[in-house]
C-alpha cells in the first residue's frame, strides 16, 4: 500500500529526514525561493512538483518581481500551478486583498496557458474589519472551467458540493472537525486526496496515514481502499504514474 502525500513542503523538513517507503510525495512551492527548492528536491528524488506564488507571499514580498517568478515557473514545467489562491485572514488592507486577487488571476492565466491544474490555498477572514470574508466564494468565481484542487480544505459542506460540481477535487489533512467530517461524507471518494502539508500542518508526510484512516472511518471503508483511491486520484490529477 502506497499513500500519496498530495501536498508537502519536503525541502523544509529537518536535515536528515528520510521518507518511509510507503509514502510518495508531491512537492509544493509557494514563493520564488521555495519554488526553487521544490524543483531541486523533487528532481533529486524523481517526484512530481507544484510551483506557484501563494497569497501569503504576495503580502510579504510584493509583486515587483512577479514576471521573473512566473518565467521560472513556466521554464520549470511543473505538474500543476500552486499553491496559489486567496487568504483573507492575513490581509490587513483592501490594497493587499486586491494584490492577492491580481496575483491569483495571473496564476490562473498561467495554468490555462500551460494546460495545468491549480492547487488552491483558501482561508476566510474571521475578523470584523470591513474587508472581504469568504475566500472560497471569490476563488470559485475565478476558476470556472479549470481543473483544480482545494488543498487543506476548510470551506463548508455546501461549498464542497459546488467544488465537486465544478469538476474540482478536495484534499484532506489529518486534522478533525465536525465540518470536515461533513465534507468527507458528502464528497465522493473519487474526488478526495490526502495530504500532510508538512512540516506546517502535519509534522511529517507520515501524517497522511492518519488522514487516510480518518476518511476510512467516516466513510465506513478500509484504510487500504482509501489509500488506493486517493493515490489513483492524485496520479490522475497531477498526471504521473508510480
Amino acid at each position: 500500500m502506497v499513500l500519496i502525500d498530495s501536498h508537502t513542503h519536503l525541502y523544509d523538513m529537518k536535515k536528515g529526514y528520510a521518507l518511509p517507503p510507503d509514502i510518495y510525495p508531491v512537492v509544493v512551492g509557494y514563493s520564488h525561493g521555495s519554488n526553487r527548492k521544490a524543483v531541486e528536491t523533487a528532481r533529486a528524488g524523481g517526484y512530481p512538483f507544484v510551483l506557484g506564488i501563494a497569497p501569503q507571499t504576495t503580502i510579504k514580498e510584493g509583486t515587483e518581481r512577479l514576471d521573473e517568478w512566473v518565467e521560472f515557473i513556466r521554464a520549470s514545467r511543473p505538474n500543476a500551478i500552486g499553491e496559489v489562491g486567496l487568504d483573507y485572514k492575513w490581509a490587513q488592507t483592501m490594497e493587499q486583498v486586491e494584490g492577492e486577487k491580481r496575483v491569483f488571476a495571473r496564476m490562473v492565466s498561467l495554468a490555462r496557458e500551460m494546460d495545468l491544474p491549480l492547487v488552491i490555498h483558501s482561508r476566510d477572514n474571521p475578523n470584523d474589519n470591513g474587508l472581504p470574508k469568504d475566500a472560497v466564494e471569490d476563488i470559485l468565481g475565478m476558476v470556472g472551467g479549470m481543473r483544480f484542487l482545494m488543498h487543506f480544505y476548510s470551506g463548508t459542506e455546501e461549498q464542497a458540493q459546488r467544488v465537486v460540481g465544478m469538476g474540482g477535487y478536495i484534499s484532506m489533512a489529518h486534522m478533525r472537525s465536525k465540518e470536515r467530517r461533513k465534507v468527507i461524507n458528502t464528497v465522493p471518494l473519487d474526488r478526495l486526496l490526502i495530504e500532510s502539508d508538512s512540516p506546517y500542518i502535519g509534522r511529517t508526510p507520515e501524517s497522511v496515514r492518519e488522514a487516510a484512516a480518518y476518511i476510512a472511518e467516516v466513510k465506513g471503508l478500509e484504510t487500504g481502499q482509501v489509500a488506493d483511491a486517493t493515490a489513483q486520484n492524485a496520479m490522475r490529477f497531477f498526471n504521473f504514474r508510480l
